[in-house]
């Protein structure tokens, strides 16, 4: 399975995917995965000048997917 992670979307066409805000944080999940996610946690820390973001996404089958 494939996960692709960014932090910049700038001009990108996200018609294709569900907004899940929390926290200040926006995550993108694909039309196609979105019926498959029972839960969603999202994970921000900050060290010194680093940013760190997590996301464990739980599917109805029991598969996690760590992004």
């Amino acid at each position: 399975m494939e996960v692709s992670v960014d932090t910049y979307i700038g001009r990108r066409n996200t018609a294709k995917y569900q907004k899940l805000a929390q926290e200040g944080v926006e995550v993108l999940i694909s039309q196609a995965l979105a019926p498959y996610v029972e839960n969603i946690e999202i994970d921000c820390r900050k060290f010194l000048f680093v940013n760190r973001m997590r996301a464990l996404l739980q599917l109805n089958n029991g598969y996690v997917i760590e992004a």
